[in-house]
C-alpha cells in the first residue's frame, strides 16, 4: 500500500509539474511575424570570451562565418567600428547578399577617433559596391564624450572625402537637443529603444482606441523628427528588444516579447515606409558587465549562434523546458524514494505531503539554477552560480530534512534551542560542526540569516544609483558604480526561503492536538519555529530578560531592513524622469524631474518586494512573541544591601 500511495503521488504531482513548465512555455504564433527578411541589423561579431572591453578580438574567419549566417535573414548589416578586424566586412559581405552600414567609434580620445576616421574612409572608398552609408560616431552626445562642435569637425573630415550618405547616430532626443549637426549630414539617423526610454513602454500597454501604445509611440518619435528636419531623410539606427533581463515599468524582456516587438515594428515599417536597423544580430555577453542581463540579449541569435527563433515560426518563451521538467521531476523523484526507504514509518498522508514539497523544493531549484546558468557571461557571475547552487541545495536539504523529520516524529525538541536570533546563533556557535547536518533546525536558521542578508542588499542594490565609491587596500584601489536598471531581481534565487518555507509552515499549523497552546499562529510562524510545527510538547523557549527589545534587537533591524528596502524598491522602480519642463517631482542633475508615474507596473519589482516581506515574517512573528513574554523577575535584595 505505501508504495502504491508513493507511485500515484508522484505520477500525479509530477503532471502537475509538467503543466508548470509546459504551459507558459508553449508555442506562441505571433501575428504579422513572417519569413521575410530584415531590412538591417546591427553587426558586433564578438564571442563569448572575446570584447573590446579586453581588446579581444573575433578573427576574418570568425566575422566571415557570421555574415554566412545571416545571410537570408537580413539585407544589410551595421557595423559600429571601422577598426579590430572588422574590415573584413565589407570586405566580405557581398559575397552574401549583405550591403554595410559602415560605422567609426568615436570617444574622448583624438588620436584614436582619426584613426577610426581614416579606417572609415579607406573602407568606404575600396569597397563602395558594398558600403551603402557611412556612421560618423555612435551616441557619443549621449555619453558626453564630444560636445557638439567636435563632433561637427568629424563629419566634415568624413564628408569632405567618400561619395557615400554620410550620418551620425544617437538617441532622438539629443537630435532635438542638437538641431544644428543636421546640417552637416546627409541622413538623420535616430535610436528609438522603447525599452530603454526615460519612461519604457511595454508590449501589452494599450491606447484608449485599444491600439497598442508601443506604435503610438514609435511612429509619434518619427514624426516628430520628421517634423523638425524637413527635407532630411529620417532613418531609424536602432531599435529592438531584449530576450532576457529585468522589467522597466511595464516593458517586459523575453524570447516572445522580442518576438512580438519585431512583428509589430515590422507592420509599422511597411506602412509608415520606414528605413530601419535592428539591434542586432548576436547575444554579446561582453555587454553584461555593463548594463546587466538586459544588455546581452538583444540579439537575434544567441552567442553561440543558436537562432532564438525560426523567422514567420511559433516561438516558445523557454525551448529548454523539456530538460528543465525531467531535471525537477527526477530529482522530485529521487528525493521522494529516499524518503520512503528511509522513514519506513511513514505512511498515505506523509508520503503525499512529502512528495509535494520534494517537488516544490526540486522545480524552483532547478529554475533558479538555470536561470543563473543561462546568465554566467563572464567568471564572477560563474562563481555567483555555484554560490547560490550551493547556498540553495543546503537550505532545500534543510528544509525537506525538516519535512521528513516534521513528518515522522523525529523533529528536535524547541525546547534544546532558542527562538531568538540571538539565541540560535548561540547554539550553532556552541554545537560541533559536524553535526550540523544533523540538526535541520539549527542548519536553516543560520541558513535563513545569511538568505536575509541577501535579500537586503539585493533590494539596496536594485534601488540606489551610486557611482562615487572606492575600494582602497594599501596601493591597489577599485571603483565602485552601482546602477539599479542593470540589475536583475533575482525572484527564484528567494521563492523556496520566502514561498515554499510560508507554505510548509501554514502547513503545519493545520495539525490537531489535544491540548490548545496559546499563540499557536505566532509561534509556529516564529524564527524559531522557522521548520514549522511538529506537535511536540512546546512551540519554542523564550529565554526571559530585563529588557523587551534588546532581545529582539536583530529581529528588529532584519525586518525594518527588509520591509523598509521592498517599499523604496517599488517605488523608484515606478519612478520615471521626464524632460518635458514641466513642474513638480524631484529635479534632477541633468535638469529632468523624477515623478512617480508607473507605482506597481514592474510586476518584476512587485514579486521580488513581495517576497521580501514574506521573508520578514518569522522575524516579526519573533517579535510578537517575545515582546508577550513576562520579563525576568529582578533579584530580590538581600539584606545586607540595604546598609
Amino acid at each position: 500500500m505505501r508504495v502504491l500511495t508513493a507511485l500515484i503521488a508522484f505520477l500525479v504531482i509530477g503532471a502537475l509539474n509538467f503543466l508548470w513548465w509546459w504551459w507558459p512555455n508553449r508555442p506562441v504564433e505571433i501575428a504579422g511575424w513572417t519569413q521575410a527578411p530584415l531590412q538591417s541589423v546591427s553587426f558586433a561579431p564578438y564571442r563569448p570570451g572575446q570584447s573590446p572591453l579586453t581588446r579581444t578580438f573575433p578573427t576574418p574567419s570568425q566575422i566571415e562565418d557570421d555574415l554566412r549566417r545571416l545571410q537570408g535573414k537580413v539585407r544589410a548589416v551595421r557595423t559600429y567600428s571601422s577598426g579590430e578586424n572588422l574590415e573584413t566586412v565589407p570586405q566580405r559581405a557581398g559575397k552574401y547578399g549583405l550591403k554595410v552600414w559602415h560605422g567609426a567609434w568615436l570617444n574622448d580620445n583624438d588620436k584614436e577617433n582619426l584613426e577610426q576616421i581614416n579606417l572609415l574612409i579607406d573602407h568606404a572608398n575600396k569597397y563602395k559596391d558594398t558600403v551603402e552609408r557611412v556612421i560618423v560616431g555612435n551616441e557619443v552626445l549621449l555619453r558626453k564624450d564630444l560636445t557638439a562642435s567636435q563632433l561637427r569637425s568629424y563629419i566634415r573630415q568624413v564628408k569632405q572625402r567618400v561619395s557615400q550618405p554620410v550620418t551620425y547616430a544617437d538617441v532622438w532626443e539629443f537630435w532635438l537637443r542638437n538641431p544644428s549637426l543636421a546640417d552637416e549630414v546627409d541622413l538623420i539617423t535616430i535610436h528609438i529603444l522603447p525599452y530603454w526610454e526615460d519612461e519604457p513602454i511595454g508590449l501589452e500597454r494599450r491606447e484608449p482606441d485599444g491600439k497598442p501604445s508601443i506604435e503610438k509611440h514609435i511612429v509619434d518619435i518619427y514624426k516628430k523628427v520628421q517634423a523638425r528636419f524637413p527635407g532630411k531623410p529620417i532613418v531609424i539606427g536602432e531599435t529592438g528588444w531584449p530576450s532576457d533581463g529585468r522589467m522597466r515599468s511595464d516593458a517586459r524582456p523575453g524570447r516572445v516579447e522580442q518576438v512580438r516587438f519585431f512583428s509589430i515594428f515590422r507592420g509599422i515599417a511597411e506602412r509608415e515606409k520606414f528605413d530601419y536597423n535592428i539591434v542586432e544580430a548576436f547575444d554579446q555577453y561582453w555587454k553584461a558587465r555593463q548594463e546587466g542581463t538586459v544588455g546581452a540579449a538583444w540579439g537575434l541569435l544567441d552567442a553561440d549562434r543558436h537562432d532564438k527563433f525560426a523567422l514567420g515560426k511559433p516561438v516558445s518563451a523557454e525551448p529548454q523546458w523539456p530538460i528543465l521538467f525531467t531535471l525537477s521531476t527526477l530529482a522530485a523523484g529521487l528525493m521522494l524514494g529516499g524518503f520512503f526507504g528511509l522513514r519506513r514509518q511513514a505512511r498515505g498522508k506523509a508520503l503525499v505531503v512529502f512528495a509535494l514539497f520534494a517537488q516544490l523544493v526540486a522545480t524552483c531549484y532547478v529554475q533558479a539554477t538555470w536561470i543563473d546558468l543561462s546568465r554566467m557571461f563572464y567568471f564572477e557571475r560563474m562563481v555567483g552560480v555555484v554560490f547560490w547552487a550551493l547556498l540553495l541545495a543546503l537550505f532545500s536539504y534543510a528544509l525537506l530534512r525538516g519535512v521528513a523529520d516534521s513528518l515522522t516524529g523525529r523533529m528536535a525538541d524547541p525546547s534544546l534551542y532558542g527562538a531568538r536570533v540571538r539565541e540560535a546563533w548561540r547554539a550553532w556557535r556552541a554545537l560541533p560542526r559536524l553535526r550540523i547536518f544533523q540538526r535541520a533546525d539549527l542548519m536553516a536558521q543560520m541558513l535563513y540569516l545569511v538568505l536575509t542578508g541577501l535579500c537586503i542588499f539585493y533590494l539596496i542594490v536594485i534601488s540606489i544609483d551610486w557611482y562615487d565609491g572606492v575600494i582602497r587596500i594599501g596601493d591597489f584601489f577599485r571603483q565602485i558604480a552601482i546602477d539599479g536598471r542593470y540589475r536583475d531581481f533575482p525572484i527564484w534565487s528567494f521563492v523556496i526561503p520566502s514561498l515554499v518555507l510560508m507554505a510548509w509552515k501554514l502547513l503545519t499549523i493545520a495539525r490537531r492536538e489535544q491540548v490548545s497552546r496559546p499563540g499557536r499562529l505566532a509561534k509556529a510562524l516564529s524564527f524559531g519555529r522557522l521548520l514549522g510545527y511538529d506537535g511536540s510538547r512546546g512551540y519554542v523557549r523564550m529565554d526571559r530578560s530585563y529588557s523587551r527589545i534588546r532581545p529582539v534587537l536583530p529581529e528588529i533591524v532584519l525586518a525594518s531592513l527588509l520591509i523598509f528596502w521592498a517599499i523604496v524598491m517599488v517605488v523608484t522602480e515606478g519612478a520615471i524622469k521626464l524632460h518635458d519642463g514641466g513642474s513638480g517631482g524631484l529635479v534632477a542633475v541633468d535638469g529632468g524631474r523624477w515623478v512617480i508615474g508607473t507605482l506597481f507596473w514592474n510586476t518584476q519589482a512587485d514579486w521580488f518586494a513581495a517576497l521580501a516581506i514574506v521573508m520578514a515574517i518569522p522575524y516579526l512573528a519573533t517579535i510578537y512573541v517575545s515582546l508577550r513574554e513576562p520579563l525576568a523577575e529582578p533579584p530580590p535584595d538581600s539584606y545586607t544591601s540595604k546598609w
